[in-house]
């Protein structure tokens, strides 16, 4: 039911309500556009959708696509400062809650070739980070930058000083290696000395060596 009187409109026109609709339910089953919500507010969300039960498996928002032409979900925005996408998780303070997570990915059906999380640019390079994963202050835990270099554990907002940059803790070490390390041949002998001083560990026609931030090269081990 209506809480107003239905606005008046020749056959084939859309019916318009004045004011608010109330009803038990909604069903449509339509071969065009089911429905079109909009709102030029700026303190009221366009649609809001709230699951009140506290138990069960009833869902706020459930959203299936039988198209495999297309994605089941468009999201556009134009963010400044906030996520195109936010994801809010109410944990328990007592840890309760261990076995929830804020983004859950199930890829089913044995097999599948499906790619759990993609990121690409289709409109060139971009110059923001293109992973960050922040839970420890003043530092980035794991970040994957626009140039594809990676940082664990660096300062925050850092740039890594290498393809991949581990910055040790205070207490593990900086990376643990349970089987074999390869090293393959160098494409270029190192000469530079790094600013940070220790040296560079490389492999140069199968024999391992090791130059030192004083620029001493030294054969460690031989093909």
């Amino acid at each position: 039911m209506a809480d107003t009187q239905q606005a008046a409109g020749a056959a084939g026109d859309p019916t318009v309500f004045d004011g608010e609709v109330v009803a038990d339910g909604f069903r449509v089953d339509s071969d065009t556009e089911a429905a079109f919500l909009k709102t030029t507010s700026a303190t009221e969300h366009a649609v809001t959708i709230y699951q009140a039960g506290t138990s069960g498996q009833g869902v706020a928002l459930n959203v299936i696509s039988d198209n495999p032409q297309t994605s089941a979900i468009y999201l556009t925005g134009h963010e400044i400062d906030r996520g195109t996408l936010k994801i809010a998780h109410v944990g328990r303070a007592d840890g309760a809650d261990k076995g929830a997570s804020a983004l859950s990915i199930d890829l089913q059906t044995t097999g599948t070739a499906s790619q759990g999380i993609f990121v690409t640019a289709t409109q060139g390079p971009t110059s923001g980070n293109l992973v960050t994963l922040r839970n420890n202050a003043g530092r980035d835990d794991f970040v994957v930058k626009g140039s594809g270099r990676i940082g664990v554990g660096i300062e925050l907002g850092a740039n890594p000083w290498a393809q991949v940059h581990v910055v040790q803790g205070s207490a593990p070490a900086g990376v643990m290696v349970e089987g074999t390390v390869r090293v393959g041949n160098a494409a270029t002998v190192p000469t530079a000395v790094d600013s940070k001083g220790g040296g560079t560990l490389y492999a140069k026609d199968g024999a391992l060596w090791w130059r030192g931030s004083g620029g001493t090269v030294t054969r460690i081990a031989s093909a």
